[in-house]
């Protein structure tokens, strides 16, 4: 009985017996594009966060920030019978340029079970169905949980971009064990507004800013920038975004229960009696009313990133989870396509005790690997992909929560047209 990488190929047994075969070899690719192309499909979800894939994977792993300056339907040109019209534009502006980071993450199958169906082969002088199928089993829920993770790592991306001012920030809270990464897109500094409408204590408690409905109004600040977005920067038509913690925080705000109590019942003229009235009704009616006070579509963010980490007190792993989209800070962004998915080809080698493929059309690498030292199987995913805005000019902030002495919880530093804070990129705010 000779134990090679053969005899304990688990996964290539279990492909064959799946009918996973091609040219007579056992067929990672066709096992991926079957089980799981439809579950995690990349061209689908991009799309609906606004960052449909680039369908160029680079042979060269670099990203390109090109502000398309098209306008699709601008006024054709009037001329006689025999002369052309003028040629439109097609060529974008480079805004910004560099290297696409590289993101990786493995998993083992579970070690114990692996070591005893390992065991188990050798009494038996083979594999049986029943072992095959446990450690596919096995191998299915490593791969999907790496695939889910590459989808979350890319729409945390997408996120932060959008929510964070137009900046990707990497770094140790959020990526433990890896380089930290750093990329300023470049959103106009005139476009990063504050309007202080609350602060928040430690205990999560909301302290509404005394000048709302006095000198401040949530509502018209909002509509000033959407007004601006159109008449001045010629925007197409957009929607605001926020986490839902920052909607939380907006229900919390008597302001809005004051009027909305005051248009439904105008027999009550007591504030302390309209926001006691407006807590009678669901959340979801109060929200829809700031919606319309706004005048426009909020997209409410509350995807969560979790990282795992390496607890130093307890030797433990633990996982450590965070909002992707920042807290106190409303944006307002174009509807349909801000950016694109862009991604770089990768390079392997196989030797005899690997197995490999590409999934998400050739963006991303799956490997199976047999370790025959530690006698374990090892799933690794690898994947050099990052979001990439493309119409930053339009981005729009409202930082709205304040900081406090009495909270460790505050919105990220903002910036407005009259902050020393600058753009790193000082073409993005300029027209076509």
């Amino acid at each position: 009985m000779i134990r090679d990488a053969q005899f304990y190929d688990f996964i290539g047994q279990g492909l064959a017996s799946m009918g996973y075969v091609e040219n007579g070899v056992a067929s990672l690719s066709m096992y991926l594009n079957d089980m799981l192309a439809d579950k995690w499909n990349a061209e689908r979800t991009y799309a609906q966060m606004g960052f449909p894939l680039d369908p160029d994977i680079k042979l060269h792993p670099t990203y390109e920030q090109i502000e398309a300056t098209i306008r699709p339907y601008t006024m054709a040109t009037y001329t006689d019978y025999d002369s052309d019209g003028a040629t439109k534009s097609t060529d974008g502006m480079l805004l910004k340029s560099g290297e696409l980071p590289i993101f990786k993450h493995e998993v083992y199958l579970d070690r114990k079970k692996i070591r005893d169906k390992m065991a188990l082969t050798e009494a038996l002088g083979g594999m049986t169905s029943d072992i095959v199928d446990a450690v596919m089993d096995l191998f299915f829920t490593s791969v999907d949980s790496l695939i889910g993770g590459n989808f979350n790592t890319v729409q945390f991306q997408r996120h932060q971009i959008v929510g964070n001012f137009g900046k990707l920030i990497i770094n140790a809270k959020n990526n433990p064990y890896g380089l930290p990464v750093e990329i300023d897109f470049g959103v106009p500094s005139a476009n990063k507004h504050t309007s202080v409408w609350y602060t928040k204590k430690e205990d999560g408690t909301i302290v509404q800013n005394p000048a709302i409905g006095k000198t401040i109004f949530p509502e018209k600040e909002a509509k000033k920038i959407m007004r601006n977005a159109k008449d001045n920067d010629f925007m197409p038509a957009g929607h605001w975004e926020c986490s839902e913690r920052t909607k939380e925080d907006l229900l919390e705000m008597p302001y809005w229960r004051v009027m909305f109590a005051t248009a439904q019942r105008p027999d009550i003229t007591d504030d302390t009696l309209r926001v006691a009235w407006s807590n009678t009704q669901d959340d979801d009616v109060i929200w829809n009313y700031i919606v319309k006070k706004f005048g426009g579509r909020i997209d409410v963010i509350d995807a969560v990133g979790s990282v795992e980490f390496l607890n130093p007190k307890t030797r433990k792993v633990a996982y450590h989870n965070m909002q992707a989209f920042p807290e106190g800070v409303l944006s307002f962004v174009p509807d349909g396509a801000i950016g694109s998915v862009q991604s770089g080809k990768p390079i392997w080698i196989d030797s005899g005790n690997t197995r490999s493929a590409l999934f998400d059309g050739g963006r991303t690498l799956i490997r199976e690997i047999r370790d025959g030292e530690h006698m374990t199987i090892k799933t690794k995913s690898e994947s050099q992909t990052l979001c990439v805005p493309n119409a930053t000019r339009w981005f729009y902030y409202l930082s709205v929560m304040g900081a406090s002495s009495s909270s460790s919880s505050s919105a990220p530093a903002p910036t407005s047209s009259s902050s020393s804070a600058t753009s790193s990129s000082s073409s993005s705010s300029e027209g076509e």
